[in-house]
């Protein structure tokens, strides 16, 4: 993924902790870090929960069963960013410096099939019914299904930065991309054809997605709007989940029944809450919890349950 803005807070926060390294720098507790919330999301420890790391040290995909890290991977992986799950458990990988889309199977112990991106470097991927679309810098490549290149490549011409990709349950695509002046989200019917620009607000969309009624979700993660938010359809759109407190909130994805909604968020130095977070829409509460493995160092980039719900 090529991270938004707050990539380059971290870039400077790394820096000024190189020089308090050498200044007697008191290093913070474990007492700040998040309590981990009662695993509900899967009583029988059959799903997973995927990510995976790039930024610094790290450069690989964490597979979790519950809280548990189950699998790393690392072969053929370059800059390993958003992901995906289809409803068929597999799972996909957008590895930007790839230019690739590394689909596995479930819980990702085979790597089944590549797509080539073309000269594209992938953000991010969403997947339904086994077609697949990719958020690229300036495009959103389609792929249909048993496609290993992208079918069509659809575009805005006010696109700065690609950042997420998302289908609703309908089969329609969505991109959400940086403008010179703000965010936007794009719809393309039956994906092709001309862009149709939702306006969404407020807030600044980064990663979306939509629940089974056609509802679109998004990230923002601009000032006091770093938030989750839900729309009526793709309008009326609102804060949601007012009572979790999120410091960079970027991707989402929900999970196969649609009752849970899963986001990542790298997080600051600190405050030790650098993690994947599962939550009921229904109640607004976290149902799982994953910090381990991660760190604001080498934070998580997108994030998945397995099986998907498209």
């Amino acid at each position: 993924m090529m991270q938004h803005q707050t990539s380059f807070l971290r870039l400077a926060s790394l820096w000024a902790l190189a020089l308090l390294a050498g200044c007697g720098a008191q290093q913070l507790t474990p007492a700040n870090a998040l309590p981990a919330a009662p695993m509900a999301y899967d009583a029988k420890g059959g799903a997973y929960a995927y990510t995976c790391q790039s930024e610094t040290s790290k450069v690989d995909c964490l597979v979790f069963q519950g809280t548990k890290l189950v699998r790393t991977l690392t072969k053929g992986l370059k800059k390993p960013l958003g992901v995906a799950a289809g409803k068929d458990g597999l799972f996909y990988v957008a590895d930007g410096s790839a230019k690739d889309i590394f689909v596995y199977s479930a819980g990702g112990a085979k790597l089944v099939s590549t797509l080539s991106d073309g000269t594209n470097a992938p953000v991010d991927v969403a997947v339904y019914n086994d077609e697949v679309v990719a958020s690229n810098k300036t495009s959103l490549t389609f792929f249909a299904k048993g496609a290993t290149k992208p079918t069509l490549t659809l575009k805005d011409k006010t696109a700065v930065q690609g950042s997420g990709a998302a289908f609703d349950s309908a089969g329609n695509c969505y991109w959400s991309f940086t403008t010179k002046s703000g965010a936007s989200v794009d719809e393309f019917k039956g994906c092709k054809g001309k862009a149709v620009n939702l306006k969404i607000a407020p807030g600044t969309p980064y990663g979306i997605a939509f629940d089974g009624n056609g509802n679109l979700y998004y990230t923002s993660y601009n000032g006091s709007d770093r938030s989750i938010y839900a729309c009526s359809g793709v309008k009326s759109c609102a804060a949601t989940f007012t009572t979790l407190t999120f410091v960079d909130p970027q991707y989402l994805n929900f999970s196969s029944n649609f009752a849970d909604i899963w986001v990542d968020d790298p997080g600051s130095y600190g405050c030790y809450c650098n993690g994947l977070y599962g939550i009921d829409v229904k109640t607004g509460k976290e149902v799982a919890t994953i910090l381990s493995d991660m760190s604001f160092f080498d934070p998580p980039t997108g994030v998945a349950a397995g099986p998907g719900p498209l």
